[in-house]
Protein backbone atom coordinates (compact mmCIF):
# COMPACT_ATOMS: atom_id res chain seq x y z
CA UNK A 1 0.00 0.00 0.00
CA UNK A 2 1.18 3.44 -1.12
CA UNK A 3 1.58 6.36 1.31
CA UNK A 4 -0.33 9.52 0.96
CA UNK A 5 3.46 11.43 -0.08
CA UNK A 6 3.89 8.88 -2.84
CA UNK A 7 0.45 8.81 -4.19
CA UNK A 8 0.78 12.30 -4.53
CA UNK A 9 4.32 12.02 -6.15
CA UNK A 10 2.67 9.58 -8.42
CA UNK A 11 0.32 11.93 -10.37
CA UNK A 12 3.56 14.89 -10.27
CA UNK A 13 5.30 12.39 -12.44
CA UNK A 14 2.29 11.92 -14.94
CA UNK A 15 0.87 15.88 -14.75
CA UNK A 16 2.79 18.55 -15.19
CA UNK A 17 1.34 21.56 -16.82
CA UNK A 18 -2.37 23.05 -17.00
CA UNK A 19 -2.82 25.05 -20.25
CA UNK A 20 -5.60 28.37 -20.53
CA UNK A 21 -8.63 27.29 -21.72
CA UNK A 22 -10.95 29.96 -20.52
CA UNK A 23 -11.81 33.09 -21.76
CA UNK A 24 -12.21 35.98 -19.17
CA UNK A 25 -14.38 38.90 -20.37
CA UNK A 26 -13.92 42.18 -19.46
CA UNK A 27 -15.88 44.22 -21.19
CA UNK A 28 -17.71 43.97 -24.60
CA UNK A 29 -14.24 44.70 -26.49
CA UNK A 30 -11.95 42.77 -24.16
CA UNK A 31 -10.91 39.47 -22.65
CA UNK A 32 -7.96 37.54 -22.23
CA UNK A 33 -7.09 33.71 -21.29
CA UNK A 34 -6.97 32.52 -18.68
CA UNK A 35 -5.91 28.94 -16.41
CA UNK A 36 -9.24 28.96 -15.22
CA UNK A 37 -10.43 26.76 -11.86
CA UNK A 38 -12.35 24.34 -13.82
CA UNK A 39 -9.40 23.51 -16.68
CA UNK A 40 -7.30 22.17 -13.22
CA UNK A 41 -9.91 20.27 -11.72
CA UNK A 42 -10.68 18.58 -15.34
CA UNK A 43 -7.07 18.04 -15.45
CA UNK A 44 -6.65 16.51 -12.11
CA UNK A 45 -9.75 14.70 -11.15
CA UNK A 46 -8.77 11.34 -12.82
CA UNK A 47 -5.26 11.26 -11.77
CA UNK A 48 -6.10 12.16 -8.02
CA UNK A 49 -9.12 9.41 -7.85
CA UNK A 50 -7.42 6.86 -9.75
CA UNK A 51 -4.72 7.26 -6.83
CA UNK A 52 -6.65 6.73 -4.17
CA UNK A 53 -7.01 10.19 -2.61
CA UNK A 54 -9.97 12.14 -1.42
CA UNK A 55 -9.50 15.89 -1.66
CA UNK A 56 -11.89 17.71 0.78
CA UNK A 57 -12.00 21.75 -0.12
CA UNK A 58 -12.49 23.90 2.70
CA UNK A 59 -13.37 27.87 3.06
CA UNK A 60 -11.65 28.78 6.18
CA UNK A 61 -12.12 32.72 6.67
CA UNK A 62 -14.56 35.26 4.70
CA UNK A 63 -14.47 38.47 5.07
CA UNK A 64 -17.13 40.99 3.17
CA UNK A 65 -15.96 44.39 2.26
CA UNK A 66 -18.52 47.07 0.67
CA UNK A 67 -16.82 49.58 -1.63
CA UNK A 68 -19.17 52.42 -2.56
CA UNK A 69 -17.71 55.04 -4.97
CA UNK A 70 -19.51 57.67 -6.57
CA UNK A 71 -18.43 58.68 -10.61
CA UNK A 72 -19.07 62.33 -11.69
CA UNK A 73 -19.60 62.68 -15.51
CA UNK A 74 -20.26 65.88 -16.82
CA UNK A 75 -21.72 67.20 -13.84
CA UNK A 76 -24.12 64.28 -13.51
CA UNK A 77 -22.52 61.90 -10.25
CA UNK A 78 -23.81 57.93 -10.21
CA UNK A 79 -23.36 55.64 -6.96
CA UNK A 80 -22.52 52.30 -7.38
CA UNK A 81 -21.33 49.25 -4.70
CA UNK A 82 -18.33 46.94 -5.38
CA UNK A 83 -18.05 43.39 -2.57
CA UNK A 84 -14.71 42.69 -2.64
CA UNK A 85 -14.35 39.36 -0.59
CA UNK A 86 -11.17 37.98 1.02
CA UNK A 87 -11.02 33.99 1.41
CA UNK A 88 -8.85 31.82 2.81
CA UNK A 89 -8.81 28.74 1.76
CA UNK A 90 -7.78 24.60 2.20
CA UNK A 91 -7.68 21.48 0.71
CA UNK A 92 -7.33 18.24 2.91
CA UNK A 93 -5.86 15.29 0.86
CA UNK A 94 -6.50 11.75 2.72
CA UNK A 95 -5.41 8.68 1.89
CA UNK A 96 -8.53 6.22 0.85
CA UNK A 97 -6.87 3.16 2.10
CA UNK A 98 -5.71 5.01 5.43
CA UNK A 99 -8.08 7.88 6.26
CA UNK A 100 -5.52 8.74 8.99
CA UNK A 101 -3.01 9.93 6.87
CA UNK A 102 -3.70 13.53 5.56
CA UNK A 103 -1.98 16.29 4.49
CA UNK A 104 -3.49 20.06 4.05
CA UNK A 105 -2.54 22.65 1.62
CA UNK A 106 -4.10 26.23 2.29
CA UNK A 107 -4.55 29.57 -0.15
CA UNK A 108 -5.30 33.05 0.29
CA UNK A 109 -7.35 35.03 -2.52
CA UNK A 110 -9.48 38.13 -3.30
CA UNK A 111 -11.87 39.30 -5.71
CA UNK A 112 -14.27 42.38 -6.43
CA UNK A 113 -17.50 41.59 -8.30
CA UNK A 114 -20.75 44.66 -8.38
CA UNK A 115 -23.13 41.16 -8.11
CA UNK A 116 -23.32 38.46 -5.64
CA UNK A 117 -20.40 36.41 -7.74
CA UNK A 118 -17.04 38.17 -5.77
CA UNK A 119 -17.10 34.96 -2.56
CA UNK A 120 -17.22 31.89 -5.94
CA UNK A 121 -14.53 33.58 -7.24
CA UNK A 122 -12.24 33.83 -4.64
CA UNK A 123 -13.18 30.66 -3.35
CA UNK A 124 -12.53 29.44 -6.66
CA UNK A 125 -9.24 31.10 -7.40
CA UNK A 126 -8.19 29.75 -3.80
CA UNK A 127 -8.75 26.44 -4.34
CA UNK A 128 -7.01 26.41 -7.95
CA UNK A 129 -3.81 27.55 -6.17
CA UNK A 130 -3.75 24.93 -4.10
CA UNK A 131 -4.05 22.44 -6.58
CA UNK A 132 -1.58 24.18 -8.78
CA UNK A 133 1.24 24.24 -6.13
CA UNK A 134 0.29 20.78 -4.56
CA UNK A 135 1.15 19.41 -7.63
CA UNK A 136 3.74 21.65 -8.67
CA UNK A 137 1.76 22.65 -12.15
CA UNK A 138 2.83 24.53 -14.78
CA UNK A 139 0.82 27.26 -15.72
CA UNK A 140 0.60 30.08 -18.51
CA UNK A 141 -1.10 32.63 -16.49
CA UNK A 142 1.10 35.70 -15.97
CA UNK A 143 0.77 36.37 -12.42
CA UNK A 144 4.39 37.28 -11.13
CA UNK A 145 4.56 39.92 -13.90
CA UNK A 146 5.45 43.18 -12.55
CA UNK A 147 4.83 45.35 -15.16
CA UNK A 148 2.37 47.82 -12.87
CA UNK A 149 4.89 48.26 -10.14
CA UNK A 150 7.41 49.05 -12.62
CA UNK A 151 5.31 51.17 -14.78
CA UNK A 152 4.57 53.36 -11.93
CA UNK A 153 7.94 53.08 -9.56
CA UNK A 154 10.25 53.83 -13.35
CA UNK A 155 8.06 56.59 -14.23
CA UNK A 156 9.91 60.53 -13.93
CA UNK A 157 8.00 63.33 -13.06
CA UNK A 158 7.21 65.38 -15.75
CA UNK A 159 9.17 68.83 -15.72
CA UNK A 160 6.07 70.76 -16.30
CA UNK A 161 4.29 70.88 -13.08
CA UNK A 162 0.62 70.11 -13.91
CA UNK A 163 -2.53 71.04 -12.14
CA UNK A 164 -3.71 68.27 -9.57
CA UNK A 165 -6.34 66.25 -11.14
CA UNK A 166 -9.72 66.21 -10.16
CA UNK A 167 -10.74 62.70 -8.19
CA UNK A 168 -13.30 60.93 -10.25
CA UNK A 169 -13.90 58.19 -7.94
CA UNK A 170 -14.45 59.00 -4.46
CA UNK A 171 -14.23 55.83 -1.96
CA UNK A 172 -16.56 56.99 1.23
CA UNK A 173 -17.07 54.60 4.21
CA UNK A 174 -20.07 52.39 4.77
CA UNK A 175 -21.41 51.58 7.53
CA UNK A 176 -21.14 47.82 6.90
CA UNK A 177 -17.49 48.48 6.71
CA UNK A 178 -15.37 47.70 10.08
CA UNK A 179 -12.23 49.87 10.17
CA UNK A 180 -9.10 48.53 9.33
CA UNK A 181 -6.31 48.16 12.09
CA UNK A 182 -3.06 47.35 10.64
CA UNK A 183 -0.98 44.71 13.19
CA UNK A 184 1.78 43.94 10.49
CA UNK A 185 3.72 46.88 9.10
CA UNK A 186 4.10 44.83 6.44
CA UNK A 187 0.38 44.93 5.21
CA UNK A 188 0.32 48.19 5.01
CA UNK A 189 0.32 49.39 0.98
CA UNK A 190 3.32 50.49 -0.92
CA UNK A 191 4.34 53.92 -1.82
CA UNK A 192 3.43 52.58 -5.52
CA UNK A 193 0.47 51.58 -4.82
CA UNK A 194 -0.16 55.18 -3.23
CA UNK A 195 1.12 56.93 -5.81
CA UNK A 196 -1.01 54.92 -8.13
CA UNK A 197 -4.04 56.11 -6.59
CA UNK A 198 -3.62 59.33 -6.08
CA UNK A 199 -2.61 59.82 -10.18
CA UNK A 200 -5.88 57.91 -10.64
CA UNK A 201 -7.52 60.68 -8.24
CA UNK A 202 -8.64 58.09 -5.61
CA UNK A 203 -9.05 59.40 -1.87
CA UNK A 204 -8.00 57.06 0.20
CA UNK A 205 -6.75 56.22 3.91
CA UNK A 206 -3.13 56.74 4.91
CA UNK A 207 -3.67 53.18 6.54
CA UNK A 208 -4.57 51.60 3.75
CA UNK A 209 -3.44 47.92 3.06
CA UNK A 210 -1.82 46.30 0.16
CA UNK A 211 -4.97 43.83 -0.55
CA UNK A 212 -7.22 46.59 -0.31
CA UNK A 213 -5.12 49.14 -2.56
CA UNK A 214 -4.77 46.74 -5.42
CA UNK A 215 -8.64 46.10 -5.19
CA UNK A 216 -9.20 50.03 -5.64
CA UNK A 217 -6.89 50.45 -8.67
CA UNK A 218 -8.39 46.95 -9.90
CA UNK A 219 -11.82 48.56 -9.56
CA UNK A 220 -10.81 51.96 -11.15
CA UNK A 221 -9.13 50.66 -13.97
CA UNK A 222 -12.02 48.27 -14.64
CA UNK A 223 -14.50 51.73 -14.50
CA UNK A 224 -12.18 53.56 -16.74
CA UNK A 225 -12.66 50.63 -19.38
CA UNK A 226 -16.21 50.26 -19.19
CA UNK A 227 -16.75 54.08 -19.21
CA UNK A 228 -14.85 54.64 -22.70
Amino acid sequence: MKTLYQKINDIQKIVKSVHKGGTVKINERASYGAVLHDDVTALLHDPIANAGIVAMPRMEICELEIIRTSKNYNGQVTESNSYLVKVWASVTFINSENPSEQYQTQCFAYAIDSGDKATGKAYSMAIKYCYLKTFMLESLDDEESRDWENNVIQSKPSPVKSPTPKPTFIVEPTTEQKPVQIKNPMDKASDAQKGALTKMGIYFSQDITKSEASALIEKANMERKFSK
